[in-house]
């Protein structure tokens, strides 16, 4: 799998949001599973995906085992995948050019090298930000807050556990 992207892909992609839910340290998973599940954040999750695109590595793809429904399932893998309802590429540059021509909004949706590969050319981050810690094999890329407008969209608990749902918009060059 190619996860450098090309010079001519550097320019934002319309549309582009990465969607997660991260720990204080910005931990996503452990053994190619998440960190958190909590019926709140999958159900946020859901109802912000649906009827969306979304992009995916093959780990994240095998760890859910089924396209997600609703939804145009896109995974970046060197093994294609013949599974309906799943459309594969096997480059970088493939999905981006993809991504670039699809209308509205569409999400990448882990892992980690999708998240590294696409933070330059997305328009908004919706991380779900719980605050504690796991121990995190793989983790969200780190960004600087300043360049972008952050907006909390919903804030709760479970087990005890505080999160907040922020939607990072990417502000425009001066």
């Amino acid at each position: 799998m190619t996860t450098e992207a090309s010079p001519s892909a550097n320019a934002p992609i319309p549309g582009l949001s990465l969607i997660a839910c991260v720990s204080s340290d910005l931990g996503l998973g452990q053994g190619n599973d998440l960190l958190w599940r909590f019926k709140a954040d999958q159900q946020f999750f859901r109802r912000t995906t649906l009827g969306h695109p979304v992009a995916m590595g093959s780990r994240t793809y095998a760890s859910i085992g089924r396209p997600l429904p609703g939804r145009e399932n896109l995974v970046l893998t060197r093994h294609p995948l013949a599974v309906p309802g799943l459309k594969t590429f096997s480059s970088a540059d493939d999905l981006t050019a993809y991504l670039r021509q699809l209308p509205g909004e569409k999400f990448i949706i882990g892992g980690a090298s999708l998240y590294q590969l696409y933070l330059p050319l997305a328009e908004k981050l919706i991380l779900t930000k719980v605050a504690a810690t796991k121990p995190a094999d793989v983790f969200f890329p780190q960004f600087s807050p300043a360049d972008y407008t952050a907006r909390e969209l919903s804030a709760g608990e479970f087990d005890g556990t505080p999160y907040r749902t922020v939607e990072y918009l990417r502000r425009t060059p001066a």
